[in-house]
Formats: structure tokens, sequence, C-alpha cells
């Protein structure tokens, strides 16, 4: 009895000891992949450093991670021809992809922000409904496996809101902002950010309809998001909401990047993404 308590204490220590190499191996890659986030503000050098790690690193998942990172970055900067390149190259296929290493969506799911969420909207804010429909075109493949994502429904709703047809999405952010979300994947960590930007596009709604209560109370449902965090100011910034002077803040300077609105694509080295980092502001 004793060797075999002692056999599965031997396996459960190789397996710790596996689990520990796997994910600080993971650690090191989310931090090469936070320093070219860092360079987001300086056009130049984030896109030398991305292309850089995506040339060198032999790690799959995050060379896709890292494309999906410059695609935003082409959407931001408006790099509207590399955009187009970038989007055909990209292999979300890899992103999807169960390994020893990562668990496909799970994992990425702060990736899938970016492609399901942040580009559609950036792109809507420009007028570019056309690379917002070549990029449509792209994910449209892998609408049937990621079916059951959060982020997935989302996107579905957001479409009907940047196209104006059916209820512009109503419904369904009503929904999500009630914890009506049973049944679909997505991050514990993550649904905080996901029902801010949802209630600011719900708030863009009510102020386009004229029904200044409901506007007002979203506002001050979001007011921390809108004003304490770059990723929602410019979430804001999108959907020209400007908030009443009374209510608009700078960001706290006493916050790092890590702290006042963890970047999307900071993943922790657990199964789950962590939750998003802040995003540069606006030079515009």
């Amino acid at each position: 009895m004793s060797l075999i308590l002692n056999l599965l204490l031997i396996a459960f220590s190789v397996y710790m000891f596996y689990r520990v190499f796997q994910l600080s191996g993971r650690g090191r890659l989310n931090k090469e992949m936070l320093k070219i986030l860092d360079k987001m503000d300086d056009r130049d050098a984030f896109f030398a450093n991305a292309d850089e790690f995506i040339n060198v690193s032999k790690d799959p998942e995050y060379g896709q991670k890292v494309r999906v990172l410059r695609l935003w970055g082409d959407v931001f900067y408006e790099r509207d021809e590399e955009f187009k390149e970038h989007l055909e190259d990209l292999n979300i296929d890899i992103l999807l992809q169960p390994t020893k290493k990562n668990q496909g969506f799970t994992n990425n799911e702060d990736s899938f922000f970016y492609l399901y969420m942040a580009i559609p909207n950036r792109l809507n804010y420009r007028g570019r409904n056309d690379l917002r429909r070549l990029h449509e075109e792209k994910i449209a493949a892998y609408a049937e496996v990621n079916g059951d994502t959060l982020l997935k429904a989302i996107h579905d709703e957001n479409r009907k809101f940047y196209d104006r047809t059916d209820d512009h999405g109503q419904a369904f952010i009503k929904q999500l902002l009630a914890g009506e979300y049973a049944g679909y994947r997505y991050s514990k960590q993550l649904i905080g950010l996901y029902k801010n930007c949802e209630e600011a596009i719900l708030a863009a709604q009510y102020r386009d309809e004229g029904n200044t209560e409901g506007y007002e109370e979203c506002l001050k449902d979001i007011h921390n998001f809108a004003t304490n965090t770059r990723l929602g100011i410019r979430w804001l910034k999108e959907l020209h909401i400007e908030l009443p002077k009374e209510e608009e803040e700078e960001p706290e300077e006493t916050e790092s990047a890590e702290t006042a609105e963890p970047e999307i694509m900071e993943t922790v080295e657990t199964e789950e993404p962590a939750a998003p980092a802040e995003e540069k502001e606006d030079a515009e």
C-alpha cells in the first residue's frame, strides 16, 4: 500500500513540476508581449518590436497572438494596406488548437477580444465598413467552433448596432447586463470589461433614441471605466460619447499599465486570461 502511495506522490510531483515549467514559459512570453504593448504610443517602435517578435519567435501560439496585436495596431494607426496583408496572413486556427501548452480559445480569449470587439469597433468609428466586412469574412470561418462563446455572441449583436439592423442588439445587451448569459463560454476575469463596453454601446443607442434618462443611467454605471481607464476613454471616443464636463477626469497618474486597467493581451499563468491591461490613449 505504501509503495502505491509513494508512486502516486511521485507521479503527482512530476506533474506539478511539469505544470510549473509549462506556466513559467507562458509567463515569460506574456512579459515579452507586454513589452511590445508598452510601445503602443510609439508607432515605429511598436511595429518594429512586433515584427521582430513574429520573425524570431519559435512559439506558434504567441506568434499569432502578437500578430493579432499588430493587426490591432494597423487599425489604430490606419495602416490599411498592412491591415489587409496581415489579416490574410493571420492563422486563427493556431489560437484555437488545444495542445499540451494551452486550451485553445480559453487561453487566448484576450486575442479574441481584439478580433471580435476592439477591431470592429475601431473600424466602425473610422467609417471603414469595407475593412470591417473584410475582417468579418476572415472570422466567419470560426462561427461554428466559437458559436458557444460570449465574445462571438457579443460580436454578432454589435454588428446589428454598426449596420443599424434589427433592434441594434439592444435586447441582447440588456440580457447581458442582467447576468443572463448562462451557457456561453467566457472568462470570469473579463466579463466586467465586456459589460462595460456593451453598456457604453447601449448608452450610444439611448442617446440616438433621445432617451436621456437611460443614457445618463448608463453613464453612471460605467463612470469609472469611462474616466479612469484609457481603454474606456478610447471606447467612448469611438462611440462619439462625450461625458459632461463635471464628470471628465484624467486617468490617475499613480496607476501603472498593469494596475489601472490591465491590457486584454495580458494572460496570467493560470488556465484563464487575466483582465485586460491599459491601452495607450489616442494620440489624435
